[in-house]
């Protein structure tokens, strides 16, 4: 098997490359110009959108509270009471005062209330103390 060698002559190409270089960018420039016009048209379509909404809060009737019918005679409002006392040995002791003593003894110290971020009360009615502690730092004692 031989192989025959053919020549091959090679026809010279005329360089057209400025009217495919133009074409291409006309056709970029064209979809540029379709890609503004779309963008201004959704612009314009969201501004008549808003101008919409707009009238149409301004023409919504307003609406109206309803209000509650005032309460009869012999119906009383309940209010949740919640009270904590102590007795021992004939005393009574209302805790919430207890406790408002503590807050003004840490005041008294010098410290803010506003800092105060937790506290405990132990109340020993034998000793006839109430002990307390002030953001796990701070103890002290008031009388009860």
């Amino acid at each position: 098997m031989a192989i025959e060698k053919k020549e091959v002559k090679a026809t010279p190409v005329k360089a057209t490359a400025k009217p495919a270089a133009e074409a291409k960018e006309s056709a970029v420039d064209t979809e540029v110009k379709e890609v503004k016009k779309t963008t201004e048209k959704a612009e314009e379509t969201q501004k008549t959108a808003e101008t919409k909404k707009e009238t149409v809060k301004k023409e919504a009737p307003a609406k109206k509270t309803a209000k509650k019918a005032p309460a009869k005679k012999g119906e009383a409002k309940t209010e949740k009471i919640e009270e904590i006392y102590l007795q021992f040995h004939g005393q009574e002791i209302f805790t919430k005062e207890i406790l408002e003593r503590a807050k003004q003894a840490y005041v008294s110290e010098g410290h803010r209330e506003s800092s105060i971020k937790s506290i405990r009360l132990y109340i020993k009615p034998e000793e006839n103390m109430a002990y307390y502690v002030i953001n796990e730092k701070i103890a002290g004692g008031v009388t009860l």
